[in-house]
Parts: structure tokens; C-alpha cells; sequence
């Protein structure tokens, strides 16, 4: 598994919870189902996860893009 932080978050996209410099926080894995704006700004993406606990809705800066490798 290899971390990526040059490209944005996009709808499909593999995702990890993360820290700021692209750590990946515990071992949850999602995949992006949609991305949105808030009246506020913010821009937030819904995350389908493979553990149960982990918000559906997450701040896009909290997420971190992986690329999972078959090896």
C-alpha cells in the first residue's frame, strides 16, 4: 500500500483515515462514494468503510488517497 497526497480526493478514490502530512491513521480503508461543499465552505466526502465506527462523513483534509497493490 502506498500513500499519495500530490492529486485531490475524487469520487472512487481509495481512502485512509489521515493525519496532515499524509499518515494514515489507524487501519480503516474506504472508498469515496461522492464529494460536497457545505454552506460554510468546507468540502466533505461521503466514504464507504470497511470497519464499523468510522464516520460516513468525512472533511476531505482528513482523508488520505492509497493505492492498494495486489502483492
Amino acid at each position: 500500500m502506498t500513500t499519495t497526497d500530490t492529486d485531490p480526493i475524487n469520487v472512487g478514490d481509495q481512502v485512509g483515515y489521515g493525519a496532515t502530512h499524509g499518515e494514515i491513521l489507524g487501519s480503516a480503508r474506504g472508498k469515496v462514494l461522492g464529494i460536497f461543499r457545505t454552506r460554510d465552505g468546507k468540502t466533505l466526502a461521503d466514504v464507504e468503510w470497511d470497519l464499523l465506527g468510522m464516520p460516513k462523513r468525512v472533511g476531505i483534509e482528513r482523508l488520505t488517497r492509497i493505492m492498494v497493490s495486489d502483492r
